[in-house]
C-alpha cells in the first residue's frame, strides 16, 4: 500500500471508531456533509442565475437570438400573405 492509501485508511478508520463510540460524531458528520453538499449546490445557483455571469449571459443570448429569428420568420410569412392576399383582390 502506498503512504496516501494507507493515510486514508487510517483517517477513516478513525472517524469509523469514534463515530461507533459516540453518535454525536456520527451527527456531526452527516450535518458537514449536508453543509458542503448545500454549499456546493448554492455556488452552482450563483454562477448558473447571476446577472453578471459571462455564461449566463452568453445563455441567454443564444436564447433570445433564436427566439428573435423565430418571430422574424413568422411575421415576414404573415406579410407575404397578406400582399399576396391584397394583390389578389385588386386584380
Amino acid at each position: 500500500m502506498s503512504l496516501y492509501t494507507s493515510t486514508l485508511l487510517v483517517i477513516f478508520g478513525i472517524l469509523l471508531y469514534m463515530m461507533t463510540v459516540d453518535k454525536n460524531v456520527s451527527d456531526a458528520i452527516l450535518l458537514i456533509s449536508k453543509w458542503t453538499s448545500n454549499s456546493v449546490k448554492g455556488f452552482f445557483w450563483k454562477l448558473y442565475f447571476h446577472p453578471q455571469n459571462p455564461i449566463t449571459n452568453f445563455i441567454m443570448k443564444l436564447k433570445y437570438d433564436r427566439i428573435a429569428l423565430e418571430l422574424h420568420k413568422e411575421l415576414t410569412e404573415k406579410s407575404k400573405s397578406v400582399i399576396v392576399e391584397s394583390e389578389t383582390k385588386n386584380s
